[in-house]
């Protein structure tokens, strides 16, 4: 229980109302996942023995997201996905991408990507550009609490250190949750127009 109230009734306080929130851990021992619910139970005294007369129980709605944690959880996520980049590890970049359901029109290459092995395959090639982005301006749209769409502008710095070219470029990205993480169902990038 994580919060509660509680209410007596009856004119010898032979019933109440318990109320309030509760978190139950669901599943096998090693793979809990907590779901947050309401609850309330009316209690009534029958002879010595308490006895629920009423139990109702609902999974809490999701606290909606303010534009600034969502633009704050854009920021981080970008992040995550720019310091990726810095590994050179195919694997990693393509690993913040969503294997279910996957749209991705990369940069320089003609290819509409929707899987993570031809995502993995696209980043093995452009991680040996070196590249560096930085957002130069930005929107971010929530959809609920697990999703957003984040869209603007970047410019990605490429090639060996002395001689690093910059490239402007458009950028759109639906970020979804699964689970407890963050994947990118959707990114969109193309060089900006002269």
């Amino acid at each position: 229980i994580t919060d509660e109230s509680v209410q007596a009734y009856g004119p010898a306080g032979d019933a109440y109302l318990h109320s309030g929130m509760y978190t139950f851990e669901l599943g096998d021992a090693d793979n809990r996942t907590p779901v947050q619910a309401r609850f309330s139970y009316v209690w009534q005294k029958q002879g010595n023995e308490w006895k629920i007369s009423h139990h109702h129980s609902s999974v809490r709605p999701p606290t909606p997201v303010s534009q600034e944690e969502m633009t704050k959880t854009a920021q981080e996520n970008f992040k995550k996905w720019n310091d990726s980049l810095q590994t050179k590890d195919p694997k990693k970049v393509a690993a913040l991408y969503s294997s279910g359901e996957l749209s991705f029109l990369p940069t320089v290459s003609p290819a509409h990507i929707t899987d993570t092995a031809n995502t993995e395959q696209y980043f093995v090639n452009f991680v040996l550009k070196n590249p560096f982005g930085t957002i130069t301006d930005e929107s971010v749209q929530p959809f609920g609490s697990d999703a957003y769409l984040h869209s603007g502008q970047y410019t990605f710095e490429l090639g060996d250190a002395g001689a690093r070219t910059p490239v402007e470029a458009r950028f759109s990205y639906m970020w979804t949750k699964s689970g407890d993480e963050w994947k990118i169902a959707h990114h969109h990038s193309s060089v900006r127009p002269e």
